[in-house]
């Protein structure tokens, strides 16, 4: 998931999906 990785990287808000992001 290229585009929730992207938003939680210049966001750096959303915990949650960081984690499911990397797993």
């Amino acid at each position: 998931m290229p585009r929730v990785k992207r938003g939680v990287t210049k966001r750096r808000r959303h915990k949650k999906i960081l984690k499911l992001a990397k797993g």
